[in-house]
């Protein structure tokens, strides 16, 4: 009968808390620490994703801080790029050109054409002669320049105005081993290019982290949480601060779920609810490693955007920098 009572209970919150978008009755804006506008793959509403032309118009637009995804070749490159696998669930999802808000979509072989592999069982020069981007709507390939990472690292060296780097990794837990190549690049170009940027190394999966961890244990990581599909009656069951706590880790990020998260973003500002409180209270506990950040990514309705400022959070990724860069004036958030 009491687990009865206590299901009801949580019935009735979710359900009184689905028709309010943001009820904040007195703001917690984090105006002492710095706040990260994150331009998500650069700013892919303009230009094609994590190419130097994308971050370059996410820093007109005024971020002090740029994510992007990076795969590893068989011939050992690292090179910008999101989809390790183009026949996964989302790399087919974004081929169809569903994927909302960004201008371009990629463009892989086709089927049976031998090069529609997993980025680490091509060359470099395989992926760049046949991988692209379409602009939606357009047929021809933009042409646009894959980066490697040295390339990219090597544009970052002048740019003072980037505090912080997100590389999400998006090596897998079965090929985990990658993650050195990429980590070993990293150490070796950020000594040759002098870099004072911060670099935060994201992964969703825990066999990666401990591989990277081992090696590299004084690099800032974050082990990345996504709400799962369905009604999630109690939001802090996915609290990140929790999963960062847990690994130790400085940084914690949380994915806005999409529409298979039923109420997915009234779900969503509840766990960030929860955990700006968690994460204060952590903080105040000495023996703990102190969580700089509590980012949300991606965050593209500026209405979403004001409300979790008033809640308390760090920064947010976003494929709209410029809006979150207004915002932050807005509200006087610390970006420097």
């Amino acid at each position: 009968m009491a687990s009865l009572k206590r299901k009801l209970v949580k019935y009735r919150i979710w359900i009184r808390e689905l028709f309010r978008f943001c009820p904040i009755s007195q703001s917690k804006i984090d105006r002492e620490n710095l706040f990260l506008v994150c331009g998500h793959r650069g700013s892919p509403v303009n230009e094609p994703e994590n190419t130097i032309p994308s971050f370059e118009r996410a820093l007109r637009e005024g971020v002090n801080s740029l994510e992007t995804d990076l795969c590893v070749t068989k011939d050992k490159k690292v090179i910008l790029w999101h989809d390790w696998n183009p026949d996964d669930l989302v790399a087919i999802i974004r081929e169809k050109g569903i994927e909302p808000d960004v201008a371009y979509k990629p463009d892989f072989p086709a089927p049976f054409s031998g090069l529609r592999n997993k980025t680490s069982e091509l060359t470099l020069d395989e992926i760049r002669n046949h991988f692209n981007y379409v602009k939606k709507g357009e047929s021809e390939p933009d042409n646009a320049h894959i980066p490697t990472f040295r390339e990219f690292l090597e544009w970052l060296k002048d740019k003072t105005q980037i505090k912080y780097i997100f590389l999400d990794i998006k090596v897998p837990k079965d090929e985990k081993e990658l993650i050195l190549v990429i980590l070993d690049q990293l150490e070796l170009y950020t000594k040759e290019f002098s870099l004072k940027t911060n670099f935060i190394v994201e992964t969703f999966f825990p066999e990666v982290l401990d591989i990277a961890k081992r090696k590299y244990p004084n690099l800032i990581y974050s082990l990345d949480v996504e709400i799962p599909p369905g009604f999630i009656f109690m939001p802090r069951i996915h609290s990140t601060i929790k999963v960062a706590a847990k690994n130790k880790n400085n940084v914690a990020i949380i994915m806005r779920p999409r529409q298979i998260t039923i109420a997915n973003w009234m779900t969503f500002r509840r766990v960030i609810w929860y955990d700006v409180r968690r994460k204060l209270r952590l903080n105040k506990k000495q023996s703990l490693p102190k969580i700089d950040f509590l980012i949300g990514c991606t965050i593209n309705n500026k209405r979403e955007m004001e409300c979790l400022i008033k809640s308390g959070i760090n920064g947010m990724q976003t494929d709209y920098p410029r809006r979150l860069t207004n915002l932050a004036k807005i509200y006087k958030l610390k970006k420097e």
